[in-house]
């Protein structure tokens, strides 16, 4: 079972920019629009398979609307990696020994520079010193192919930035693939690699705030 622990002492530097939980899937969808989180910085530099930076650019700057799977669907990707995703957490739990707990907020760096970059994470590691966040992940037939080699070049992308925006020092991915096997990898904070991402990440929002489109690729 996943362990939840409310009255913990705060964890992570950065600042709360909202609590998500009693937002509307529309409210969610603007709080995404006022920076870059987490999972659109590959995107935002290029990086993402799934989407490119131009489509991004137009998702924040209002010209289209973020292409969001109907959750009622029981087929669609979104919906099974939403309800397997505690299932995993469980799983990384009863394996590691380490206790979770939701993050039920959009977290901002702390820097004011920076207060770009926005960060949702799916649990906070509890109590451990070697790491301190758990992102959950599933991957289906085509998704698979892009772990045969560890942490796919994006979601390397993705962790670090939640780092950046958190201060911390390591993250664990608990990947679930196929529905079958499940794999555990560790990211250390990279902080070259991080002051790269803030790069490019700046470059996009420079875009966004101009109203003038990157490159297409």
């Amino acid at each position: 079972m996943v362990n939840i622990h409310a009255n913990r002492p705060k964890l992570f530097t950065a600042k709360r920019f909202v609590d998500t939980k009693k937002l509307s899937q529309a409210e969610w969808l603007e709080v995404r629009r006022q920076g870059i989180g987490s999972s659109d910085c590959a995107a935002a530099c290029g990086l993402n398979p799934y989407m490119s930076m131009l489509e991004l650019w137009m998702i924040k700057t209002g010209r289209i609307q973020q292409n969001i799977e109907d959750e009622s669907e029981g087929h669609a990707p979104l919906y099974w990696g939403k309800q397997l995703e505690p299932l995993v957490a469980e799983y990384y739990s009863m394996h590691t020994n380490y206790k979770v707990r939701r993050v039920n907020a959009v977290l901002q760096h702390p820097e004011p520079d920076k207060h770009f970059m926005l960060a949702n994470l799916d649990y906070a590691v509890v109590g451990a010193d070697d790491v301190q966040i758990l992102e959950c992940k599933t991957a289906g037939e085509f998704g698979s192919r892009l772990w045969r080699d560890g942490v796919p070049e994006y979601v390397q992308c993705q962790v670090q930035h939640q780092l950046a925006v958190t201060g911390k020092q390591a993250a664990d991915v608990c990947v679930l693939v196929c529905g079958q096997e499940i794999r555990i990898h560790r990211i250390e904070r990279d902080d070259a690699l991080i002051a790269k991402l803030i790069e490019l990440e700046r470059q996009f929002w420079h875009y966004v705030l101009t109203d003038r489109p990157p490159p297409a690729d």
